[in-house]
């Protein structure tokens, strides 16, 4: 499962209680310090000779430490759950304090933004492999994300952390989905179409070259989404970012071949004033691969730290 990836969107997300401000501009009402995760993982595999289950539990640890300057966020540091320092994202803004850029070690993610001040496309290369990209582009309609256009160009190796954080994760397992398939250098094309209710995206689906498709519903709650309007980390896909209210349940259908998978994931809030203190969400997912049969529950909370 792509969880730790996850928090880290989600992290990042809730720096920006922007709603009313600009796209791009940080200005919390409280800035994270740091970023506190646990998780519980619950596996019954069913087959001919019955049913086992396995439970693995991860204490809490320090998983993010955040560094600021006057105005914006610039860096996170990432570490695992021995406390090693396993990467670092810096970031630049532009003289509007939006944000321009971020890197970690060899890879950068360019922002542009349109004439209406909206995110228009971020491009991500790595300089140590001229060969490897993604290139994502935004449509809008009435003001809203409408459709999105991605490009990946990669030799045979496997999206990095950097990238998955930065993709919405409906386009990124697309994109190793068809990776899959070959070993040599190519361009692959996706295609996102985002439906609205409201102020509220209920469902976004992606299709690949290769009859990959990734289908999300969402389910709201009637609260103010603190995450509104910030999307410079969007692993957490667009709903979080763009979305009025808070996704209380999400549906995730994904069709590869033969292979059909359905995962469903709820979500648990608890605030100190405005800002989040604590995200839990539960994830559910089952499985059957030659007559074997797989249910997976997937418990994790992730607990904010802010500055004094």
């Amino acid at each position: 499962m792509k969880r730790n990836l996850l928090i880290v969107a989600i992290a990042l997300l809730a720096v920006a209680f922007v709603s009313c401000q600009k796209d791009g501009v940080y200005k919390p009402k409280k800035k994270i310090a740091k970023v506190y995760n646990e998780w519980t993982t619950t596996t019954v595999t069913t087959d001919s000779d019955g049913s086992r289950t396995v439970t693995n539990v991860q204490n809490p640890f320090v998983a993010e430490e955040w560094t600021w300057g006057d105005k914006t966020l610039n860096s996170v540091m990432h570490k695992d759950k021995d406390g090693k320092v396993t990467s670092t994202v810096n970031y630049t803004y532009d003289d509007k304090n939006r944000l321009a850029g971020s890197t970690c070690g060899s890879e950068k993610a360019e922002y542009v933004y349109n004439d209406d001040k909206k995110l228009q496309s971020i491009k991500i290369t790595d300089s140590d492999d001229p060969d490897d990209s993604v290139v994502i582009e935004i449509t809008y309609a009435d003001k809203l994300p409408a459709s999105v256009k991605t490009v990946r160009s990669y030799s045979f190796k496997s999206l990095s952390a950097f990238a998955k954080s930065v993709i919405p994760s409906y386009i990124s397992e697309a994109i190793e989905a068809d990776q899959m398939r070959t070993k040599t250098t190519v361009s692959y094309t996706y295609n996102t179409t985002i439906e609205w209710d409201g102020k509220n995206i209920s469902q976004v689906v992606t299709t690949g070259e290769n009859g990959y498709k990734y289908t999300t519903a969402y389910e709201y709650d009637g609260k103010t989404n603190p995450y509104k309007g910030m999307y410079s980390d969007m692993e957490d896909d667009f709903d979080i970012a763009y979305s009025k209210n808070n996704i209380v349940k999400k549906t995730v259908s994904r069709v590869n071949g033969n292979e059909t998978r359905t995962v469903v994931t709820e979500y648990a809030y608890e605030y100190d004033g405005k800002m989040p203190s604590k995200i839990t969400y539960t994830e559910e997912e089952e499985e059957t691969v030659l007559g074997v049969n797989y249910k997976s529950t997937y418990v994790h909370v992730t607990t904010y730290e802010y500055t004094k």
